[in-house]
């Protein structure tokens, strides 16, 4: 739930607010110490898995699954997991990751196609009411516009103690679920091992594994950033938002374990990737002009995130295998609008990618030079 339709007018408004009111809501207390401490639960992105758990019942191909952000558009990614299942070829990935929207995805996916129906439910039925609620002018007084209390209460009812156990007892067969989130404190991306989560060490780990969903679904400055407590015992909290601030796909040398076997990347794009995002012309007003520049900007970043991937993916010798929203679709103009008649048209968009199986994908990004290619490829 990323992508920023209005961005530009919250961030103006914000900002005569912060200049004219001085507004400043209050935060749960945190002191500089604990602001770059790595929560418990999070893992190195640049080292192997530390626990050295080999898969249980191994097919013999190391496969990952990195699901992008992207808001409504994530109705993409969640048609071509249906299809795929259809197809019936889908993987059990040895690892899966998500970001943002892709986070809420990632735990469904992981669990395998029994899910699909939530995923084709929730990505094709609900409403901007089913996910967050306006606040009105209040919103330019507090912490974020929007209040996603329904949202939370959507990801409660899902994020069961039965769907917890469910994902510590993949954890113990030596598969990974990986949920990316942004330390907004420090300024860094936090990659949590929800099995870890699952398993427990925490006070209540279900209020924390929902917790860690919530934040990677946060939207700051629409959606109100998630208080985390690093550490059991530190009472003192970090401030977590969506993940796709720092990065949109969630791939790393982690996810990518030096194991002697072939490896498949399948990487899925909840957005366009075309070069023009010109829909419709900027007019002269400052709202709509930031509201474009950002826009931009969060696609450059996917861009480059992907490109990493693909790096990554070829060094490690893994097989790489895109997919994104076809060019024939036009572009959201808006991330956070969760229109039905849209998803529908998305999920089948996807759910016909899936159902061709990833032969058919993207060997490598879109629009590379020459030089920009692996040689190794």
């Amino acid at each position: 739930m990323d992508k920023w339709g209005r961005l530009g007018r919250a961030v103006v408004a914000l900002a005569m607010v912060a200049v004219l009111a001085g507004a400043c809501v209050q935060r749960p207390k945190e002191a500089p110490a604990t602001r770059t401490i790595q929560p418990m639960e999070a893992i190195n992105p640049m080292v192997v898995d530390p626990d050295g758990i080999e898969r249980l019942g191994d097919d013999g191909v190391h496969t990952v699954l990195a699901l992008s952000s992207g808001g409504a558009d994530g109705a993409f990614g969640a048609g071509v997991l249906v299809g795929w299942s259809e197809r019936g070829e889908r993987p059990e990935f040895d690892v899966v990751t998500g970001v943002s929207t892709g986070a809420l995805m990632s735990v469904l996916a992981f669990l395998g196609p029994k899910y699909d129906p939530l995923l084709e439910r929730f990505y094709t039925t609900v409403t901007n009411r089913d996910i967050f609620r306006r606040r009105g002018l209040d919103g330019l007084f507090a912490d974020s516009l929007y209040d996603y209390t329904p949202l939370k209460k959507q990801i409660e009812e899902v994020v069961t103690d039965e769907l917890l156990a469910q994902v510590a007892a993949e954890h113990d067969r030596g598969r990974r679920l990986y949920v990316a989130t942004t330390n907004l404190d420090a300024g860094e991306l936090v990659v949590w091992d929800m099995g870890r989560i699952a398993k427990g060490g925490r006070t209540n780990k279900l209020l924390h594994f929902q917790k860690v969903l919530r934040a990677s679904a946060a939207v700051p400055g629409f959606f109100p950033p998630v208080y985390i407590k690093p550490q059991r015992g530190i009472q003192l909290r970090q401030s977590h938002v969506d993940g796709g601030v720092k990065a949109p796909v969630l791939v790393s040398d982690a996810m990518l374990a030096a194991k002697d076997q072939p490896k498949q990347m399948f990487l899925v794009v909840n957005g366009n990737t075309t070069r023009l995002n010109a829909s419709q012309p900027v007019s002269g007003e400052l709202a709509d002009i930031a509201r474009k520049s950002i826009a931009e900007l969060m696609r450059e970043l996917m861009d480059d995130t992907v490109y990493r991937a693909y790096v990554t993916s070829a060094n490690s010798g893994a097989k790489f295998h895109m997919t994104a929203i076809p060019d024939t679709i036009p572009m959201a103009t808006q991330g956070l609008d969760f229109d039905p008649v849209r998803m529908r048209r998305l999920f089948e968009a996807g759910r016909k990618i899936g159902a061709q199986g990833p032969a058919g994908w993207l060997s490598a990004p879109p629009r590379l030079g020459r030089y920009e290619r692996v040689a190794s490829l």
